[in-house]
């Protein structure tokens, strides 16, 4: 008897920059391949997609759910899925990756965060939307991507409007959700789940890794040795990894001295900060910021965060299959 392969997971950073943490993919170049991964993967943010053409398979975990053109997919940030296209067809997308907490307007959150169904969407969804039957979210959803490919005057300011209004709509189809489907969802997330969710939210703070074994319901040993089987390295390797995340964001599009950014991402010391963001990067941080103070166009596929999939097939001359 054949062996099965174990399957690969696999966790994807996207650098979001500040203060407009929204990302826009898309483009002639951007199809998905027939070929089924063997990786499962999750991301810090919030992840809509939005098929064009062609169908396929979404993967939640070990759950597959069909998609055809029309179609908007909405993956709240750890939550495990792979995306492939039917036999001998390679479907094109756009993506949206954001982090909806610091994209809509304090005011406006507070208002939202009361009906308690925002941080369940950020947190806890995965699923796709038909065109058909939702209309508003495709709207929304396509406008915010036109407005950051095309950038026409004043587009920020009209993609965190637009960015509400697609979370109110999910918000209300959300609140008719029955209690069997959010179970299904629950389940699709992982179980690092709340340790990962306290890291990016309070990675700039000081905390003991205790907090994040007792937010996930297990000793410190168990945690530490589930975190490293999934994570590929250790709780405190991953704070010092975010932290550098969050810095090169500052670094890039900010002005604030390093010694402002050391402090707000979390270290104590510049010099500590200098070291962990050396180890992690390769550079120090007033090499990195010179290096990347202006941003050079380049393929997406060159961030972390992006890869092509096992044995991605060649069609009219054109390498497809990147992998979402």
């Amino acid at each position: 008897m054949r062996k099965t392969q174990k399957r690969v997971i696999e966790y994807r950073v996207y650098d979001l920059p500040e203060p407009f943490p929204i990302i826009f993919i898309g483009g002639k170049q951007w199809h998905i391949s027939d070929v089924r991964s063997n990786r499962l993967h999750f991301h810090n943010c919030l992840e809509v997609g939005i098929c064009h053409t062609d169908s396929g398979i979404i993967e939640f975990e070990n759950n597959p759910q069909p998609f055809r053109a029309g179609d908007v997919t909405v993956v709240s940030r750890n939550i495990l899925h792979t995306t492939y296209s039917s036999p001998g067809e390679s479907s094109l997308w756009a993506y949206l990756f954001m982090e909806p907490e610091h994209l809509i307007p304090p005011y406006l959150r507070q208002s939202l965060e009361e009906a308690e169904l925002l941080d369940e969407i950020e947190q806890n969804i995965c699923r796709i939307f038909p065109r058909t039957e939702y209309p508003q979210v495709y709207f929304f959803a396509d406008r915010i991507a036109k407005n950051l490919e095309n950038k026409p005057a004043n587009y920020a300011a009209d993609v965190r409007a637009l960015c509400v209004s697609f979370m109110i709509e999910l918000m209300r189809i959300r609140s008719g959700t029955t209690s069997a489907e959010h179970d299904a969802n629950a389940r699709n997330t992982l179980i690092l789940a709340p340790a990962l969710d306290f890291i990016q939210d309070n990675y700039s703070q000081q905390f003991r890794m205790e907090k994040l074994a007792e937010l996930c319901r297990m000793s410190l040993t168990h945690f530490r040795r589930v975190f490293g089987e999934i994570m590929s390295c250790s709780p405190l390797e991953f704070v010092h990894r975010t932290r550098a995340t969050a810095a090169r964001n500052l670094l890039r599009g900010t002005n604030m001295s390093i010694l402002e950014i050391s402090e707000r991402v979390g270290y104590m010391s510049i010099s500590c900060f200098n070291r962990h963001f050396l180890r992690e990067t390769g550079i120090n941080p007033s090499e990195w910021r010179k290096n990347n103070t202006e941003v050079p166009r380049q393929n997406i596929s060159v961030y972390p965060g992006w890869t092509l999939p096992e044995n991605s097939k060649e069609r009219g001359g054109a390498e497809v299959g990147h992998q979402i």
